[in-house]
């Protein structure tokens, strides 16, 4: 039902084969229906040096109000400036605008179709999901389109060339380094630290006080230290 065109997404063309005969038709029709204009120039028209004969606009004009050419053997068009011009602005509009004209030769979709992906997308970019997409992103070895991307997601994948091993790599790198980086504020952070009790309830390193009350201690025979100091000295009480 459909004939082949390699340019579009689904290698399809976008009309049948019916309704593209149909328009073949109307356009064969209006083109011999349309007035042909002289192409040829006047007999007896003299052109002098450094001019040139417009056939759209049928007047002599300087050369220098002709686009320039390398695809002439004069290296000038066969049109003067605002009538070259004007048939480009006629040919945009029959294929219905500049950015259609664009995507159409670039990638084989029209503007409807970027319009369509990009309300899919919710306006977004198909990677990040933030910025807004505004670029057309291709298959460079088969020329199919993918998705609409912003300008860095866009430009990164065509850094990395495509290659998902190049952006597996990319991501591992990113990743260790930013680990090693946060193992290294943590070590960091324990050093300045002050040092803490090995066990809760004891008193700080280094300390000598045991947690009992100052200047007495109690054993097991009910004496205080300072009575067996007297007792040893021969001052306890008989």
């Amino acid at each position: 039902m459909f004939s082949k065109n390699a340019r579009s997404r689904d290698g399809l063309a976008f009309y049948c084969r019916e309704h593209l005969a149909e328009r073949s038709a109307r356009t064969r029709e209006a083109r011999r229906a349309k007035p042909r204009v002289q192409r040829r120039r006047p007999a007896g028209l003299v052109v002098a040096e450094g001019q040139k004969w417009c056939p759209d606009c049928a007047t002599v004009r300087s050369l220098d109000e002709f686009v320039r050419t390398a695809a002439s053997t004069s290296g000038y068009g066969s049109y003067c400036k605002p009538c070259h011009n004007a048939r480009g602005k006629r040919a945009l509009e029959k294929v219905g605008g500049a950015r259609t004209y664009h995507l159409t030769r670039r990638y084989g979709i029209t503007a409807a179709e970027a319009e369509h992906m990009l309300r899919q997308q919710n306006g977004v970019c198909a990677i990040c999901r933030t910025a807004p997409a505004a670029h057309v992103d291709h298959d460079h070895s088969t020329g199919k389109v993918r998705a609409l991307l912003c300008f860095n997601c866009n430009g990164g994948l065509g850094q990395f060339r495509d290659d998902p091993a190049a952006l597996q790599a990319a991501v591992f790198y990113v990743e260790h380094h930013n680990q090693q980086q946060a193992i290294a504020y943590l070590v960091e952070a324990s050093a300045g630290e002050p040092e803490a009790a090995s066990r809760p309830g004891e008193p700080p390193v280094g300390s000598q006080r045991r947690p009992s009350a100052p200047g007495t201690s109690t054993r097991s025979t009910g004496r205080t230290s300072g009575a067996r100091r007297r007792e040893q000295a021969g001052e306890a009480d008989t």
